[in-house]
């Protein structure tokens, strides 16, 4: 090449560069022009570190880079938030998936938009000292939980599963962070659970001299899917776009989370100072572990396998008695973005 010809090169990559500069800074200032939408993010329950990648979401930017400012609000169990969200109440929900089936059978116009439990957490715990050694040692026992645990809903399937007569337990109202006192002092002789919650049962059984054992449902046939988030039907018919973002950006947060672990978790404990370290550390380990699932790495996470929630659909619909719900009209897969964390030590 001759000189002149160099000095030409040089010039043309200077201004390509130019271009390509002033082309991300002039998206920069449209995205910095414009003004982040408010909204409200409503959890299936009271927040543990379970829900550490929502709050990275906020402190990372995940959230602020879709163009969302976002309010996350304590949920009291999934039946409770889907009925809110269906209503309108918030912007945005996390719940379970069987609850929504049983909510979608009732009227409810909402869909899993991206699983985040890809194996169920659904469990029942106790005490060694109850002498409970099986499900059906659950016959006449008091049964601790609030009204809308994804684990009571599903209760009536399981029992009919494990050939347990749903009737004869009794249920004990109650909020969700009295279960543990409430089982600890006699109050109850089981609680129902998320498993991602059995690291504080068993920290508090300890402290009490008494020792925690749980039994998750999968273990005794009911591997369904379990909480995800949700998008309304109007919005994903008017709002797609909206919806879109507000997905990819919370998978973007889940996978930047499973790769930071201890960030993520330092973030979350930020805004949550009540949480037990040691106790979050673990409540987010076995919600990795049950979103990690082959499925998960082979399609990318949130990603819902047609199969599985046909079971998950054909399981509640014969055992609760719904009708007329069929796997298309409680998710979709249009908004989930392709991507496969690797899992960082925590």
């Amino acid at each position: 090449m001759t000189h002149h010809g160099k000095v030409r090169f040089a010039l043309l990559a200077a201004v390509a560069a130019c271009v390509v500069v002033g082309a991300s800074f002039a998206r920069g200032q449209a995205q910095i022009g414009r003004p982040l939408e408010k909204i409200t993010f409503l959890l299936d329950f009271t927040p543990y570190g379970k829900h550490a990648p929502f709050y990275a979401a906020i402190d990372k930017g995940f959230w602020r880079d879709a163009g969302f400012d976002v309010t996350i609000v304590k949920g009291e169990g999934s039946a409770t938030t889907i009925a809110s969200y269906a209503a309108g109440a918030v912007d945005f929900a996390f719940a379970d998936s069987p609850s929504l089936i049983i909510a979608r059978s009732k009227g409810a116009k909402v869909k899993v938009a991206g699983v985040i439990h890809d194996k169920s957490l659904y469990a029942f715990g106790t005490l060694e000292e109850n002498n409970i050694n099986s499900p059906q040692d659950l016959k006449g026992k008091r049964i601790g939980s609030s009204v809308g645990d994804a684990s009571r809903i599903m209760f009536p399937g399981f029992a009919k599963l494990n050939n347990i007569d749903a009737a004869s337990v009794r249920w004990v109202d109650m909020t969700p962070p009295a279960r543990v006192a409430s089982l600890v002092l006699g109050q109850v002789d089981a609680v129902v659970l998320f498993l991602t919650e059995t690291p504080t049962f068993s920290v508090k059984a300890k402290e009490a001299g008494k020792r925690w054992k749980d039994f998750p449902y999968a273990d005794y046939g009911l591997d369904l899917y379990a909480a995800g988030l949700l998008a309304r039907d109007e919005l994903i018919a008017n709002q797609p776009e909206r919806v879109k973002r507000f997905v990819e950006a919370t998978l973007k947060a889940w996978s930047w989370s499973i790769e930071n672990p201890k960030e993520a978790l330092d973030i979350f404990l930020k805004h949550n100072a009540a949480v037990d370290p040691d106790q979050a550390r673990e409540h987010f380990r076995i919600a990795i572990r049950h979103m990690m699932t082959d499925t998960a790495k082979r399609e990318g996470i949130g990603y819902i396998d047609p199969a599985k929630m046909k079971r998950t659909v054909d399981f509640v619909s014969e055992y609760f008695n719904i009708t007329g719900v069929s796997p298309d009209d409680v998710y979709t897969n249009q908004f989930t973005p392709k991507l496969f964390p690797k899992e960082g030590a925590f």
